[in-house]
């Protein structure tokens, strides 16, 4: 069973009969290809899609201000260091339903401001393989086999591989194991209750679609109606 991203990779290229390497360091032409391209490919699948086994709810530390820090705004917090692409919400509890509010965030310089702490954030996390789905698994095996293929110059091997991963050029990549792959996620994923916190759903699904993140109206102590 693949229990490392070295794992991955070998089964990736088992897909075009290459052979396996013993190490992302190894100078061997695929070893050298996965050091370099392997690492973006399973970055870029985690970050395409908001997937639940990925996702992930934790406080974020919150730094000393250091003399420069002035006009932003009183607390600095620092980014999570497994993130995955931008945090999908910002609130003051772990949980949605326990939040008073969805506090207005800035990101400054790799830092995230705010006017309170704690600052919750919730976000896509980049997990061992150790915590994937097989079919999550499946879906980057084929995915880099494909980006294998095309370096090793078989174009129609590549092809194929691609249209397995992400379906017919039709699909516009939203086909395929992909799609395959989302509807067994959405399976996992739990239900989230509506229950509006200064106007925004505090189901972050909810919340960072219409609200950003955060809410202007929170910030400036606007009313609704």
């Amino acid at each position: 069973m693949s229990q490392t991203d070295l794992d991955i990779c070998n089964l990736a290229i088992d897909r075009v009969s290459g052979d396996r390497i013993d190490s992302f360091g190894e100078d061997s032409p695929l070893g050298v290809f996965c050091a370099d391209h392997y690492p973006h490919t399973r970055d870029v699948l985690m970050g395409k899609y908001r997937w639940t086994f990925l996702n992930m709810v934790r406080p974020l530390a919150r730094l000393a201000l250091q003399p420069g820090d002035t006009g932003v705004m009183a607390c600095k917090f620092a980014a999570p260091a497994d993130l995955i692409g931008a945090v999908h919400a910002f609130r003051d509890a772990a949980d949605p339903q326990a939040a008073r509010l969805t506090p207005y965030v800035l990101l400054v310089d790799g830092f995230y401001w705010a006017d309170d702490a704690p600052l919750f954030a919730e976000y896509t996390a980049a997990k061992p393989v150790t915590a994937w789905p097989t079919w999550f698994k499946e879906l980057l095996v084929t995915a880099f086999a494909a980006k294998l293929a095309d370096h090793c110059q078989n174009g129609v091997l590549a092809r194929r591989l691609e249209q397995t991963a992400w379906g017919l050029p039709g699909e516009n990549g939203e086909g395929g194991l992909y799609a395959q792959a989302r509807n067994e996620d959405s399976r996992q994923a739990p239900q989230r209750t509506l229950n509006s916190v200064g106007g925004v759903d505090a189901g972050p699904l909810v919340g960072v679609r219409y609200g950003g993140g955060f809410s202007a109206f929170d910030r400036f102590g606007i009313g609704y109606g």
